[in-house]
């Protein structure tokens, strides 16, 4: 057998050569700058690097080396892998135009920002693009290394430094989770490979137990990474104490990534009686995940920690959706979900100026001084509530449906569960557009003034065209 890679194997890993050589160029080019001169550069490579492996996704997907697996099947190109992977670089490109003048402001613009990103998304795109449970490991300890430093470069915020330790001693948890998983899983099969791992599961006697606790042990790890109850207690503080275009990033592609290994692994398993359990598991999780991240975000007060919340809200809306087959509109809602959460982030760290916390109550009449800042955010959190006929509406509508359609009786009690924690949402993601237009107080918002951000625009401004006008002709079936 030869191990030498073909020309369409390379061609197949593309996206994440040029991300990775993209990282490692930057980080050789920026001893050759000057100190004060060294991130327009570093910005302008990181941003063409991005550009690249847009364009090489595009390429490996609809021409060469096309649909198939590669590596001798320890890589796959697919439609899901392939979208996933689109999501992962738009959300750190995006992420690239909010960050760097939010975090100068602070003082924690390092050149080693740039490649860290660069690398974090090379993570992701083998977490979901590997066809084998080492690949996938490895994918994973690449996007977690780089997101412990990434939350910790601000040396100075005793805030930042604890938010990288607690989520530097989870992620090591949830890293041996999966690894004992892993380990459970090749006893049970006696290969890593996806199918072959996962076919373990079929079958019978001591052989079958081996499998199903190592996939039970690897599920422990991934509901970590998306911050399912009840392994969600990282979440608040951490994305509280990072510095908020990093917790954007963490929101929106990070939790991205994790949910899409979860629809791969499920994609992967074979229907009937075997994936009725973790279907099941995974249905409960998620319920109980919607129901208490809605309840611990109708009590906050800080913006940042409401968002945390909901996004355990949201986790639980698209698990409940792959538990009953929906990887198509989980797929869909991931996509509205990592833009507007990127933007709601952006426009965050755009108030914060570096030295402000936001507090609910601090956009207060925030209509009559900044108008326009106030229509963007009531735009996007009506959109996060699901009022029709922006765009958070049709995702969560295009899940429910398939919640309706499903055969699995349970569903049908997960159905009531959405609907009913959409209603609940509703009551909190209201109070930001009822603060910002509707009260007479006076916040500490309404009398501040800043330059305009372009980069932050430009985000803000494709993702309201997306919730306002996308959905027109950009639907599910869209994706196919």
């Amino acid at each position: 057998m030869s191990y030498i890679p073909s020309s369409n194997d390379l061609y197949a890993i593309l996206p994440m050569i040029i991300l990775s050589l993209g990282a490692i160029t930057l980080l050789g080019i920026q001893f050759w700058l000057p100190d004060d001169q060294e991130h327009t550069p570093l910005l302008v490579v990181t941003f063409l690097v991005f550009l690249g492996a847009l364009f090489s996704i595009y390429v490996g997907a609809t021409s060469t080396p096309g649909y198939g697996k590669y590596f001798k099947g320890q890589f796959t190109i697919s439609l899901l892998t392939s979208w996933l992977n689109a999501i992962y670089v738009m959300s750190g490109l995006c992420t690239l135009l909010i960050a760097p003048k939010a975090l100068e402001q602070t003082q924690t613009l390092f050149a080693e920002f740039y490649p860290l990103l660069l690398f974090a998304v090379t993570g992701m795109t083998f977490l979901t693009s590997g066809n084998d449970f080492i690949v996938i490991f490895v994918g994973l300890e690449i996007l977690s290394l780089s997101l412990y430093i990434l939350i910790g470069m601000a040396r100075n915020s005793i805030f930042s430094l604890e938010s990288a330790m607690k989520y530097f001693l989870l992620g090591a948890f949830s890293s041996g989770f999966m690894l004992m998983g892993i380990a459970f899983l090749f006893g049970g099969s006696g290969s890593t490979n996806m199918e072959l791992a996962l076919h373990g599961l079929n079958n019978s006697g001591y052989l079958s137990n081996y499998s199903k606790i190592g996939f039970g042990f690897f599920l422990i790890g991934v509901f970590f990474k998306i911050a399912l109850v009840p392994f969600h207690a990282w979440t608040p503080d951490v994305y509280e104490g990072a510095q908020t275009p990093i917790t954007g990033f963490m929101a929106s592609a990070g939790k991205a990534s994790a949910m899409g290994l979860l629809i791969v692994l499920f994609s992967k398993i074979a229907p009937g009686n075997t994936s009725e359990p973790w279907a099941y598991l995974v249905g409960v999780l998620s319920l109980v995940s919607m129901t208490w991240g809605n309840l611990a975000a109708l009590r906050q007060t800080n913006l940042k920690r409401m968002l945390a919340y909901s996004s355990i809200a949201h986790a639980g809306y698209i698990c409940a959706g792959i538990s009953v087959g929906a990887g198509l509109e989980a797929l869909y809602y991931l996509i509205i979900y990592v833009f507007m959460n990127l933007s709601v982030f952006g426009i965050v760290s755009y108030l914060e100026e570096g030295k402000r916390k936001v507090d609910i109550a601090s956009i207060s009449n925030l209509s009559a001084s900044h108008p326009y800042l106030a229509i963007a955010l009531s735009i996007l959190f009506l959109s996060f509530a699901g009022l029709p006929p922006l765009g958070g509406f049709w995702a969560k509508l295009f899940l429910l449906q398939r919640l309706a359609e499903s055969s699995n009786p349970f569903s049908i009690i997960l159905l009531f569960g959405a609907v009913a924690n959409s209603a609940i949402a509703f009551a909190y993601y209201m109070r930001i557009p009822v603060m910002a237009y509707m009260r007479t107080e006076v916040g500490s918002f309404a009398s501040w003034d800043s330059k305009v951000e372009w980069g932050l625009a430009l985000v803000v401004v494709g993702t309201l065209l997306l919730l306002s006008l996308g959905w027109l002709v950009f639907q599910p079936g869209a994706l196919l």
